[in-house]
């Protein structure tokens, strides 16, 4: 059965004011946890065998619910585990999200567990991330090779979390999730500050060059819900809309006489690197208006 993962609420860009502190961190209320640059895997563990290599039925999905099967491994592995619904994040060790995706990685690929959603048929979703751990913490006892449970650490204070965040972009890891102990797990949602993802982010100036309609994946948004955009040295670019309203006036711009009022506006994106040798942009996403 799929699950709609839980998501984390991203904060400012701590690049520009790396000692800004968001919101107020109480003392004993949250952990943290190193943000995976992987794909986000809700898998379920059954009693039906489903192939031949394992003894049991393994079930994955991506965060969108399509399937997205285990490697051989990595199934022995789960095989050996009560019947469970878990969600985690699948990693090519050293390597960026896209390196899951090659083939000569598939081998070397760990899922890593951070949490879990039923057990034994029971949900788990509607009791707290504490005692949900302790959970996990049980049920990984003799811990694998390539089923490994994400480690967490207890923060107090800012200057906690930003020593983690500092020592994880040191080794060119991707950030951090804080994760408030109290709270329980709300499939398909983004409640603020109860997950929380600190990302290494860098600004970029773009110039609008036209939209895209919606594909059915975000909210329907009508013909603006993706912005294309060209950045100063020609690299082109998609960003998905701020929001339904930034959409709605894009759509009364348009109505407008002569060249669509909205192309050629600059605009600022944050995103999280460069690929090479495409020059593309990880994880862009809409940050505000240049001041023209």
């Amino acid at each position: 059965m799929f699950i709609e993962p839980m998501f984390a609420t991203p904060l400012p860009n701590l690049v520009k004011n790396p000692k800004a502190k968001p919101f107020i961190l109480e003392p004993g209320r949250y952990v943290s946890q190193e943000k995976f640059d992987g794909l986000r895997i809700i898998t379920e563990i059954g009693s039906n065998p489903d192939q031949l290599f394992v003894s049991k039925g393994i079930s994955a999905w991506s965060r969108y619910g399509n399937l997205r099967p285990h490697p051989e491994h990595i199934q022995e592995e789960l095989a050996k585990f009560p019947n469970v619904i878990l969600d985690g994040e699948i990693c090519a060790p050293g390597l960026r999200s896209y390196g899951t995706m090659d083939l000569d990685n598939t081998a070397d690929l760990v899922y890593f567990v951070f949490d879990i959603l039923q057990l034994e048929g029971e949900d788990m979703t509607d009791v707290t991330y504490e005692q949900r751990r302790k959970l996990l913490e049980q049920l990984f006892k003799a811990e694998g090779k390539s089923v490994v449970l994400a480690p967490t650490t207890d923060v107090n204070t800012w200057d906690e979390v930003f020593a983690l965040r500092d020592s994880v972009w040191a080794r060119d890891g991707e950030g951090l999730i804080l994760k408030r102990k109290d709270a329980i797990y709300t499939p398909g949602k983004r409640p603020k500050g109860v997950w929380v993802k600190i990302k290494k982010l860098q600004s970029a100036l773009f110039t609008i060059t036209g939209f895209i309609p919606s594909r059915g994946l975000i909210n329907d948004r009508g013909p603006y819900a993706i912005t294309c955009l060209v950045d100063d040295e020609g690299n082109r670019t998609q960003v998905t809309t701020k929001n339904d309203a930034q959409c709605r006036a894009f759509e009364e711009l348009a109505k407008m006489p002569g060249q669509h009022a909205a192309i050629g506006r600059k605009l600022w994106c944050e995103y999280q690197e460069r690929t090479m040798p495409e020059n593309s942009y990880r994880h862009i996403r809409w940050e505000r208006w240049d001041k023209e």
